[in-house]
């Protein structure tokens, strides 16, 4: 099935691709269950399976559930341009008992949202790793 939703890395105006540099920190096993979720996601858009794309309690920020061993918990948000089917990674996260690291993810993406939305040059293709 060919992908139909883009999905781009938000990239810092002073540390470049962070979900980039996230994802290469993470074990192979971990990186794989990432890379077929983010497949799933550009093959299906919003329309995963259930409990897999997550509202954070934060406007248009979403968590994508992977788990296993080390939960991840990656942050996005659809777009933001309008009317695009693309979503846009904005930070790597995991969730430890209950809790985000780093401490106030969803606040943390919110804010990398905003300046999103201001500069839409601040995003690239997804670079896969791995």
């Amino acid at each position: 099935m060919m992908p139909k939703w883009t999905i781009f890395d938000y990239v810092d105006p002073v540390e470049g691709n962070l979900f980039k540099a996230w994802s290469s920190c993470l074990q192979k096993k971990e990186l794989a269950k990432l890379n077929n979720r983010l497949d799933a996601l550009s093959t299906h858009g919003p329309e995963l399976i259930p409990g897999i794309l997550s509202p954070t309690g934060l406007a248009s920020i979403f968590k994508l559930k992977i788990h296993g061993n080390v939960q991840l918990r990656p942050l996005l948000c659809e777009g933001p341009g309008r009317g695009e089917e693309a979503f846009t990674l904005l930070l790597g996260a995991f969730e430890v008992s209950n809790d985000y690291v780093p401490i106030g993810a969803p606040l943390i993406a919110s804010r990398m949202r905003e300046s999103l939305i201001k500069d839409m040059r601040r995003r690239v293709i997804h670079e896969r790793v791995g």
